[in-house]
C-alpha cells in the first residue's frame, strides 16, 4: 500500500491537488475532507447562475465524490470539517454533519481550506439575515430567497469583483440594486480612471452606487433591512449581500503550528511546503510570491489556487514542481463593460521603490474601418530607468482580456516596454490592426522614456488654469463637440502653417482625442523650439481624470 495523502478542502486548490497527486502516484491512498456538501465546483460561476446567465446548476458541479472515486480512486468525505491537526502523530481530527468525531492518519497533508468572507463590524449585523457568495450552499440560499420572498430591492456591501458581479446578477433578477463601498471608488484594486468604465455602465443600468460610504448599523423594521451609514444616510433593502472581501482561514493551520505570514496567510516555499514537515498548503489559504517584487502577498484568485494545488499535489506524491509566483492577473465585467489588470499598480510600484511612471493609450480592438470598433483604454506602468514592465490596467468592451494577457505574459518573460512595440500580433481587419493596442502602448512608453515630453492628465490638471496655453489639435468638428476649457484649436495637419499664432515664450500643453496626433504636434513644435507637452491619453483621459477629481474643465456644445 502506498503513502497516505490527505487533502483538506476541495474546489480549485484541493481537488486539483488530489487529482495531480493521483497522476503522480497511482499507489497512494488519497482522501479529501470537504466541510461543505460539494467537493469541486465552479465558484466563479455562482453570480452568473444567480443572474440566470448560466441556466444549469449542475454545470457548476465539476466533480463529485462518486466521479472522483471512479476516475481518480480518491476517497471524498463531504460535510466533514477538519478541527485539529497533530503534526507529531500525523493525525487530523474532524467532525461530520452527523456530529460524529473522526480521525484520519496521513503521511503527507495538503491544506486547501481556503478563505472566509470578511464580515464588517456593523452594529446589529448578527441579528440580520444576510448572504455571502462563496459556496454552492450560499448560491442556493440566495436563489431560494429570491424565489420564495420575491424581493424588490437588494443592497450589496462591497464593490470588489464579487460585489460587482453579484450586483449584475441581482439586476438580472429584476431587483433594484444599491452597491455600497467604503473606499473612494469601486473596484479598489484598479485605478479610478480605469474602473470608471464599469462605474458608468452600472450607473446607466440603474444601479445606485454609493462610494465613501461605510455602513455602521443595521436593524430590521417591517420585514425590511435598514442600513445606516457613518455619514447618517439610511438605506432600506429586502435582500442584503456581504461582499467585502475574504481573508485566509488559518485557524486549522494554527493548530499545527504553521508559520503565518505578515499578510495573514500560511507561509509556503516554492514547493508549497509549509514550516512543518510533510504539510503542504495551497490556494486562498496561503501567501503567494509576487513575481515582480519577490514579496509575499494575498491573491485570492482561482488561477493561482489551481496552479498551487497542482504543485502541492505533485510534490506530496513524490514529484518535483515549483510555483514561480503570481502577477494577480484578473478581469471583471458588468454587462459589456470590463476591466482587467496584471502586476503592480502605479502606487504599489512607487511604494516598492521603482522609478515608476505610466502612460495612457486608447485604441480600437480592430481597425476603425471595420464595423463596430471598440476602444481599449490601457494604463501601462513601467520603470523609467530600465523599461521594465511593472503592471497594466485596461478597460473597454471587446478585446481587453487579450491585451492584458499579452502584457502579463511579457512581464512573466521579463520583457520590457521596448519589446512590447515589437511583438507580432495576428492581424486581419475583424480581429486587430497592424499596430495592436499593446504595440502602441509599448511605443508610447518607449517614447516617454526617450524624452517625448509626455505629461499625465493628473499633472496637467494640477497646473490647469485659464492662463495656460492649451492646444487642441483635433479637427474642428471634434473640437466643437467638446473640448478643454480655454483651449484653442489648430488641426494637426494645419499646424506648420499656423505656428506663428502660438506664443513661443510660454509652454504649450497639447491634446488630441487619445494621444497620437498630440504626439505628432508635440514633436513638430519642439523642432521649432517650443516648450511643448503632449497630454497622455488625450482628451478622453483628461475627461476621465477630471470626472474623478470633480473638476469642471470640459466645455461641451458648439462654439
Amino acid at each position: 500500500m502506498g503513502k497516505k495523502i490527505l487533502v483538506i478542502g476541495g474546489v480549485a486548490a484541493g481537488a486539483t491537488a488530489a487529482a495531480k497527486a493521483r497522476r503522480t502516484d497511482e499507489t497512494a491512498e488519497i482522501t479529501i475532507l470537504e466541510k461543505n456538501g460539494y467537493v469541486s465546483f465552479a465558484n466563479c460561476g455562482i453570480p452568473y447562475y444567480i443572474g440566470n446567465v448560466i441556466k444549469s446548476r449542475n454545470s457548476l458541479l465539476l466533480q463529485n465524490a462518486k466521479s472522483l472515486k471512479k476516475r481518480y480512486n480518491i476517497d471524498v468525505y463531504t460535510n466533514t470539517e477538519a478541527i485539529r491537526i497533530d503534526p507529531d502523530k500525523k493525525i487530523v481530527f474532524a467532525k461530520n454533519n452527523r456530529d460524529e468525531n473522526l480521525t484520519f492518519n496521513y503521511d503527507k497533508l495538503i491544506l486547501c481550506n481556503g478563505a472566509k468572507t470578511i464580515i464588517p463590524q456593523i452594529e446589529g449585523i448578527s441579528e440580520i439575515d444576510y448572504f455571502t457568495v462563496r459556496s454552492i450552499e450560499d448560491m442556493d440560499k440566495i436563489k431560494d430567497f429570491i424565489e420564495d420572498h420575491k424581493p424588490e430591492s437588494a443592497c450589496v456591501i462591497g464593490a470588489g469583483y464579487i460585489g460587482i458581479e453579484t450586483s449584475e446578477a441581482l439586476m438580472h433578477c429584476g431587483l433594484k440594486v444599491t452597491v455600497v463601498e467604503a473606499l473612494p471608488h469601486i473596484l479598489p484594486t484598479f485605478s479610478p480612471e480605469v474602473s470608471l468604465k464599469i462605474y458608468e455602465k452600472m450607473s446607466s443600468c440603474g444601479i445606485t452606487l454609493k462610494t465613501e460610504t461605510k455602513i455602521v448599523k443595521t436593524y430590521k423594521q417591517d420585514n425590511k433591512i435598514i442600513l445606516l451609514s457613518e455619514k447618517g444616510e439610511s438605506f432600506t433593502t429586502d435582500l442584503l449581500i456581504i461582499a467585502t472581501g475574504v481573508k485566509p482561514d488559518v485557524e486549522l493551520a494554527k493548530t499545527a503550528g504553521l508559520e503565518i505570514g505578515l499578510a495573514g496567510g500560511v507561509m509556503v516555499n516554492s514547493r508549497m511546503e509549509t514550516s512543518v514537515a510533510d504539510i503542504y498548503a495551497a490556494g486562498d489559504l496561503v501567501e503567494k510570491k509576487d513575481i515582480i517584487t519577490g514579496n509575499y502577498i494575498l491573491a485570492p484568485l482561482a488561477g493561482p489556487a489551481n496552479r498551487e494545488g497542482r504543485v502541492a499535489g505533485c510534490n506530496a506524491a513524490g514529484g518535483n514542481l515549483e510555483y514561480k509566483g503570481t502577477l494577480r492577473t484578473a478581469i471583471v465585467s458588468f454587462e459589456n463593460a470590463c476591466c482587467a489588470q496584471t502586476g503592480l499598480s502605479h502606487k504599489e510600484a512607487i511604494k516598492y521603490g521603482f522609478d515608476a511612471s505610466f502612460t495612457y493609450t486608447e485604441d480600437p480592438n480592430h481597425v476603425e474601418y471595420y464595423p463596430d470598433p471598440k476602444y481599449i483604454f490601457i494604463k501601462l506602468i513601467f520603470d523609467r530607468k530600465t523599461g521594465k514592465i511593472l503592471g497594466a490596467e485596461a478597460s473597454g468592451e471587446n478585446g481587453v482580456e487579450r491585451r492584458i494577457d499579452v502584457i502579463s505574459t511579457a512581464i512573466f518573460a521579463g520583457l520590457t516596454v521596448y519589446d512590447l512595440g515589437e511583438i507580432d500580433f495576428c492581424y486581419s481587419p475583424p480581429y486587430g490592426a497592424a499596430k495592436d493596442p499593446v504595440n502602441i502602448s509599448g511605443l508610447v512608453a518607449t517614447n516617454f522614456i526617450n524624452g517625448s515630453s509626455l505629461i499625465t492628465p493628473q499633472q496637467f490638471l494640477e497646473i490647469y488654469s485659464s492662463e495656460l496655453q492649451i492646444l487642441d489639435v483635433r479637427t474642428r468638428i471634434e473640437f466643437k463637440s467638446y473640448r478643454v476649457k480655454n483651449a484653442r484649436n489648430i488641426y494637426v495637419n494645419d499646424l506648420r502653417e499656423s505656428i506663428a499664432e502660438l506664443d513661443k515664450n510660454r509652454p504649450v500643453y497639447i491634446y488630441c482625442a487619445v494621444g497620437y496626433r498630440g504626439y505628432v504636434a508635440t514633436k513638430l513644435l519642439r523642432s521649432y523650439g517650443f516648450d511643448a507637452y503632449n497630454i497622455s491619453g488625450g482628451i478622453e483621459a483628461i475627461k476621465r481624470t477630471a470626472k474623478i477629481k470633480s473638476m469642471e474643465v470640459i466645455d461641451a456644445g458648439n462654439s
